[in-house]
């Protein structure tokens, strides 16, 4: 779980970076699976629909 939540951490804060400089196409590789994993998978997906 802590290596989900670091890379969550990690992860938000370089997509808000981005977004903040305008970034028009950001990609992300596929996240491991599992539970713990669940939310850091569905996140970019959510900020791509918005």
């Amino acid at each position: 779980m802590a290596n989900a939540l670091a890379t969550a951490q990690q992860l938000f804060s370089v997509l808000r970076n981005l977004d903040a400089q305008g970034a028009r196409l950001i990609r992300v590789e596929n996240l491991p699976a599992g539970t713990e994993w669940d939310g850091v998978r569905d996140r970019p997906g959510r900020a791509a629909a918005s």
